[in-house]
């Protein structure tokens, strides 16, 4: 009797974690899809971004920075895009927590390697430029 009643604080804690039940794999799977699809489509349009302004004399660096602005929506979105898939799979608060934490932290990720990658592709494309 002793360890039923010992148990009984273990389940309601449990219980209080536990918010919601997981979500349907479909929908993390879809979520999944969403998010990289939208990551895939800031990087696109930071490249489109930067070719148009490829003429200009603007440095490597600025061309990316004016690039990396203009596409802002589409990272803020993939942001919340991430941080909805990451919620789906979340059951408890802290989880949740985690996973605002965990999107600001792919946001910064995708955002700086983009531009590294900007840098490099704006350098490149200028440097065979000059050589026809």
């Amino acid at each position: 009797m002793k360890s039923v009643l010992a148990l009984i604080p273990a389940a309601l804690l449990a219980a209080a974690c536990a918010s919601r039940a997981p979500a349907d794999p479909q929908a993390v799977s879809d979520a999944n899809e969403q998010w990289q699809s939208i990551r895939a489509a800031y990087t696109t349009c930071a490249k489109d971004q930067a070719d148009a302004g490829m003429a200009s004399s603007a440095s490597a660096q600025d061309l990316a920075s004016a690039a990396l602005k203009a596409c802002q929506p589409r990272l803020d979105a993939m942001r919340a895009a991430f941080r909805d898939y990451l919620d789906a799979q979340m059951v408890s608060s802290h989880g949740r927590d985690g996973a605002r934490q965990a999107a600001a932290r792919v946001s910064q990720d995708t955002e700086a390697k983009t531009r590294n990658y900007l840098v490099r592709h704006i350098e490149r494309e200028r440097y065979v430029a000059k050589l026809h």
